[in-house]
Formats: structure tokens, sequence, C-alpha cells
């Protein structure tokens, strides 16, 4: 055994009354020196608050692991649950119940604190003490924010602190006292689902990322906001327009976030009436009278709310897209790391951008991340474009796209129907 190895051991076994032993044994986590780079720096992030997301509260979250493990997701960050349990939610076992199996499987327990609360170090030292990855702090002040990081990273164990980011706020990031990741809903909240509004903000969370200090974490939905599914959907695209949405968290330079439901199309609640909820088992079949044809299949997404069983069995749902993006991110170097280079075609209502990668070979081509984000096809060349970025390139080798076609793509002209992401690797 390597000496590395026996101090991480020993590090772990001293601490196994102040933290979760579950939580610190894992290699990549534990501050074992074992990975190469942070867990957070490539994270998926799912928000969910437990009163929501399970009638069981904290208890109903161990059960769907399995299903946010499909979905990538790195770390869970639980709103609602700032000082003392809500005994409706459940109770600390329920709570280490769930940091144990979540971490099991990879998964890392984030809490969302309250600034306001009384002695808000002793208060994340407890959750600390049970194990928890990091905290989220909304609206804290610098004082809060140094006092947190400094209490953080006395712990063993690659803990975080989260932050927001606001509209004018792209100096943030350079301060070295920044928590880890910002929340950042500049990009995917805009008013208009457009290329020229969505754009900038997507070149500010560059720009945030690049000032090499805090990590944006993008985001499109989220307390106190209207459902993305319900704020840009139009009757007709709607879940083509979801996953061009869910494209632009999941292929940016920074981490995206995802809130809870919007990965299988949950809509804000009616103006009257309880809000749509996810339903997690498919309803049971109905046997058609005899002589009669079977009755249609239901659909995924109903007033009532989504199915996630349904959707899990369409190839072709939301979830699906949803977890492609998230395989993709994890796996190609380009998307995970790559350089970002964001070029614009606002006047076709476009979007796109080269993530490149640090040395471009045949083994790690450049990818290009296109997006209509308009009701009408577009045709689009990009090979002016890649020439004055110095690109060897004629076409585009599918990687992943949300409408049913085939083949590559050419850079002298390329159709993309309406609402249509595609993402393709750079060949010549």
């Amino acid at each position: 055994m390597s000496k590395l190895r026996r101090f991480a051991l020993l590090a772990i076994a001293a601490l196994a009354t102040a933290a979760s032993a579950q939580t610190l044994a894992r290699p990549g986590w534990a501050g074992s020196g074992l990975n190469a780079e942070p867990w957070w720096k490539r994270a998926v992030v799912y928000q969910l608050d437990p009163r929501s997301f399970s009638a069981e509260g904290l208890r109903g979250i161990p059960p769907r692991l399995n299903y946010l493990h499909a979905l990538g997701v790195d770390a869970i960050l639980l709103t609602n649950t700032s000082g003392a349990i809500d005994p409706a939610l459940g109770t600390m076992d329920d709570l280490d119940d769930l940091i144990h199996q979540a971490s099991s499987r990879d998964i890392r327990v984030l809490l969302e604190l309250d600034p306001h609360a009384p002695d808000l170090p002793a208060v994340a030292r407890l959750w600390l003490n049970h194990g928890v990855a990091g905290f989220h702090l909304p609206g804290g002040t610098p004082d809060q924010v140094a006092d947190l990081k400094k209490l953080i990273h006395s712990v063993v164990g690659q803990r975080i602190l989260l932050g927001d980011v606001g509209p004018d706020d792209s100096q943030k990031g350079r301060d070295p006292g920044s928590p880890e990741l910002l929340t950042d809903p500049r990009a995917a909240t805009v008013p208009q689902f457009t290329a020229a509004a969505v754009r900038p903000g997507v070149e500010a969370a560059q720009a945030l990322l690049q000032a090499g200090r805090a990590i944006p974490l993008v985001l499109s939905d989220g307390p106190g906001y209207t459902r993305s599914f319900s704020r840009y959907g139009d009757g007709t695209h709607d879940i083509d327009i979801a996953k061009t949405l869910a494209a632009i968290l999941f292929a940016t330079d920074a981490a995206p976030l995802v809130y809870y439901g919007q990965e299988l199309g949950l809509a804000s609640a009616p103006s009257q009436g309880d809000a749509p909820e996810i339903h997690w088992d498919a309803p049971p079949k109905v046997k058609p009278a005899p002589g009669q044809p079977p009755p249609p299949p239901p659909p995924s997404i109903s007033p009532n709310g989504p199915n996630a069983a349904l959707e899990d069995a369409d190839p072709a749902s939301l979830l699906n897209w949803y977890r492609q993006l998230s395989a993709l991110r994890h796996t190609n170097r380009a998307i995970s790391s790559g350089a970002q280079i964001v070029l614009n075609h606002d006047d076709q209502d476009v979007l796109v951008w080269v993530r490149k990668p640090q040395t471009v070979s045949s083994l790690t081509p450049p990818v290009v991340v296109i997006f209509n984000l308009s009701a009408q096809p577009v045709t689009l060349s990009l090979k002016a474009d890649m020439q004055r970025l110095h690109l060897r390139g004629s076409f585009l080798r599918s990687l992943l796209r949300s409408d049913n076609g085939m083949g590559a793509m050419h850079l002298d002209g390329m159709t993309l129907a309406p609402f249509t992401v595609y993402l393709g690797e750079l060949r010549f």
C-alpha cells in the first residue's frame, strides 16, 4: 500500500466519529489525492425541494437515486433544509441514510443554507459532520462567504460553497474568496428565447469562467421562476424547445443545474387548481372491450404532469434526451473541458459555438454545437467561420441531434428544422 493511500485511510479513520464514514471513504472526494481534478468542476447538479419531489420528504429521495444516477447527476442540492430538519420532511437519520445511499452511487449531497440563520457556522458544521458535500448560500454577505469557506476547507474532503451571480456581477469570480460555483441564470431565463437574447448570457458565463476563480452553474429553472416548459413553450414545439434549452445547459463550458422535473417537462402550476406533479409509475394498462382495438398509449406529458416511467420507455422522450446530453458531457473531451468559441448568427436566429479541445487531433476533434431557435427551417453555412478560426474541416460527423435526421452535415450548407439541436465533430 502506498504512503499516500495509507495516509488517506488513517485520516478517514480518525474522522469517523465526526463525519459520515461512508461519505469520506470514497476516493476522489475524501481528499485522498487520487483524482486529478475536483469533482465539482464538471458536475451536473440536480436541485430539488424534498417537499415537492416526494410525498415522503427525505425518505422519498433514496428510491429515486437510481433514476438520478441514470441522469448523470453528480450532486443533489436540497432546498428548504436549513437549520433543524422539519419533522414533516423526516429525521436526521433519514438524511444520514440519503447521504449514505447517494454516496454509494457517487452522488454528493449539498444543502441550501439560510444566510439569516442564527450562528450560521454552527449550523454548517453540524451538516458537515453528517457528511454533506457543501452548501448553497443565496444572498450571503462577503463575510459569511469567507467564514463558510474557511470552515469548509478545514474539513477533510472536497467540500464546496455555491453562491449566486447577478446580471452585473461578471467580476465576482475573480475574487480568490469566491464560492467554487456561482449559480448563473443569465443565459437561460431571458424573456425571449432567441439567439440574440441567449448569446450574451452564454458569453457572460464564459467570461466568468475565464476569470479563473469560480465555475458558473447555468440554470433555466428554479424557485421563483416560471418553469421553462411553460415560459418558452409555444403549444406546438414544446418538447423541441425544451430539448434545445437542455442542450444550452449541457453543451457550454459552464456546469449545468437541473431543477427537479424539468428533465421530464414539468410545467408551472395553472392559474387555478393544484400544481402538476411527477408521476413515477406507469399507469395501469386498460384492457380493450371484446372485439375492440387496444386504446392508444397515454401521453408521457399531460396537463396533470409528466410520467417518468413512460418517458423512460420512449427513446425520443425529453428525459432520454437529458440522459444523452449528460452522457456526452461526461465522456466527450471537447464537451467536458474544451475551450468555447461563440459565433454570431443572430440574424438567422441560430446559436452556434465551437468546443475546441486543448489538443486538436483525429481522436479529439472540435465539436460544433448548433441551435435553430426559430419556428422555421434554416439553412446555415459555417465554412467561413471555420476558416477564420483556422480549423480544418469540411463536414460535421453527427454526435447528437434532436431531430430524426441522419448522416453528416456539410459546412457550406446545412438545413436545420425548427427548434433543432445538432452536435457534430469537425472532420475533413
